[in-house]
């Protein structure tokens, strides 16, 4: 179990999901140093299925996903809304090391991310094909959470619904009521001259009462969530806990009522009615998904329990390509390409913590260089390098501190977003095994830089926190190209299936992502004859092959 503080090195689960996406569309794909012959339509079908539970730290440790919403004790750190409420305990008790702990919490966790990409690429010259990407994304989050209440200190504020104790407003609004009209009436009596006012050590003390029952009432405001009666009565939002009757911080605090109704008494004033409910026993296991996805706490967001099963299909960003091939010989393979990825996919949802969005739903544009070297029979490489520039863009996000996983629906504010670029490099080294098939092994790196979020112009750091990520990935494959279209009207047929898992990787944000990548591309003629054939050499050398 992870105590709250040190969540103060990672940051929302949301935006670290979302990351996944950001470095996920090309990351996993093998170099493509051919571009489709003159009037051919290429079709192409390139399942993924990306899946992960562990993440890597700032310092580069490997840290479980679920870490994001665990803590050893569950309280004011994990719950914003139970900040104010804290520290009113803390005065009226005078214990300042009080911390609210309603029991160890823990959240395990994995997620997954399976795309569609169906890519329409054209022949317009022998070294110019535009393309078209249009991807089906489906997202998922598994995860449970267990809460172990032994050792908590707290449970149900009475006032709120989940304690089911229908009097409970009414005594604690009693109970302002009566300190409030005490403090009215001490200080009228003062104003006055009772007591010896204004000079006298009776004064003084009525005095200190009623800057102490003023103060108390504040204290219990804020500890039960009840307005004061003069402001109109009714409910603010409410902290969910309160102090446990039966530990020493409850007992303190109605023994704090009491002294405050045997002082006032001793001023001549009325006893004090209204009375303080506190709870009897700790919260049930399922108190976090109770609070955060009722209206009454403030978080109005989606249970941290989604259904097994539960996962949304939707569109990611549509690409549209243009590849230009520098270099088409037998031996030496090259192409650069660029992209732009339109806003056409759905962002993630501000109130699910859980959710990954299957587009950024902003502009970006993509320069890339694919390479092949077969020099030999048997032995090559291929390489691969892009860059992607993130085009600024502007959303709602619910801003919360990199240490608070769970942010209220109050903190959703505008923000202008410029997401970090993007560098990827990967090496293939292969052997031919034939004309057909080549087996490989691969090396990956993916940079991201650090994202920008503004609001009105000023930063906002806390959505800007651990976005910067950098990953290493090893794994191999197995690619086959029929290249018929050299002795026939046919044209090639191209199909390949490959693993690739994080190896290493910093920034607190950055997926261990295990990747499995299948591809399959067809190639139709649309308009001219067969495609020429490359070279005098290569026509040769598949003579010599028949």
């Amino acid at each position: 179990m992870i105590a709250p503080f040190h969540l103060v090195r990672l940051a929302s689960a949301a935006a670290v999901l979302a990351v996944t996406l950001a470095v996920e569309p090309a990351s996993g794909q093998l170099p493509d140093p051919y571009v489709v012959p003159r009037g051919a339509l290429r079709v192409s079908f390139r399942p993924s299925y990306t899946n992960w539970d562990l993440l890597f730290d700032s310092d580069g440790n490997q840290v479980a996903l679920g870490r994001f919403f665990s803590a050893d004790t569950l309280g004011a750190p994990f719950l914003p809304t139970l900040a104010a409420a804290e520290l009113a305990v803390r005065s009226i008790t005078g214990d300042g090391s009080y911390r609210m702990n309603a029991g160890a919490f823990r959240a395990d966790q994995d997620g997954d991310v399976r795309r569609f990409p169906f890519e329409f690429s054209l022949g317009l010259s022998s070294r110019l094909t535009l393309s078209a990407t249009i991807p089906i994304v489906t997202t998922r989050v598994n995860s449970a959470t267990v809460l172990d209440t032994a050792g908590a200190n707290v449970g149900w504020n009475q006032v709120t619904g989940p304690a089911a104790n229908a009097t409970a407003e009414v005594q604690v609004m009693l109970l302002l009521g009566d300190l409030e009209t005490a403090v009215m009436i001490l200080e009228a009596e003062m104003a006055a001259g009772s007591f010896g006012c204004p000079a006298s050590t009776q004064c003084d003390q009525a005095r200190t009462v009623a800057d102490r029952a003023r103060e108390l009432a504040a204290n219990l405001r804020l500890m039960t969530g009840v307005a004061q009666t003069s402001g109109g009565g009714g409910a603010v939002v409410p902290p969910p806990f309160a102090p446990l009757a039966g530990s020493p911080q409850g007992a303190a605090i109605l023994g704090a009522i009491s002294s405050m109704n045997a002082d006032l008494q001793a001023l001549g004033q009325a006893s004090l009615t209204g009375s303080l409910p506190l709870p009897a026993t700790p919260t049930g296991a399922g108190a976090v998904n109770t609070i955060i996805t009722g209206s009454e706490f403030g978080y109005q967001a989606r249970t941290l329990d989604p259904e097994k099963s539960a996962k949304l299909s939707r569109f990611g960003d549509i690409e549209l390509g243009l590849r230009y091939a520098l270099a088409q010989g037998p031996h030496v393979r090259a192409v650069l390409g660029a992209r732009a990825r339109l806003p056409t996919g759905f962002r993630d949802l501000t109130n699910d913590y859980l959710d990954i969005g299957p587009g950024d739903r902003q502009l970006d544009l993509e320069w890339s260089f694919d390479a092949a070297f077969e020099p030999g029979h048997r032995l090559g490489i291929w390489l691969s390098a892009s860059y992607t520039l993130q085009l600024g863009d502007r959303l709602v996000r619910r801003v919360s501190p990199p240490e608070r996983p769970l942010a209220e629906a109050a903190t959703e504010l505008l923000v202008d977003r410029n997401l970090g670029e993007i560098l990827r490099a990967s090496v293939h080294p292969l052997l031919r095994l034939n004309d057909q098939f080549r087996i490989f092994v691969s090396a990956a790196y993916v940079h991201k830089a650090r994202d920008r979020f503004s609001a009105n112009g000023a930063p906002v750091p806390e959505l800007e926190a651990l976005t910067e990520i950098e990953t290493w990935s090893f794994g191999a494959g197995l690619w086959y190209r029929m290249e018929s279209g050299r002795r026939s009207a046919r044209l090639p047929i191209e199909a390949g299936i490959s693993y690739r898992s994080a190896f290493s990787g910093n920034g607190g944000r950055a997926p261990k992502a295990n990747r499995i990548s299948m591809s399959l591309r067809l190639y139709y003629r649309l308009w001219g004859g067969m495609p020429e054939r490359e070279t005098p050499e290569a026509e040769q050398q598949a003579q010599e092959r028949q």
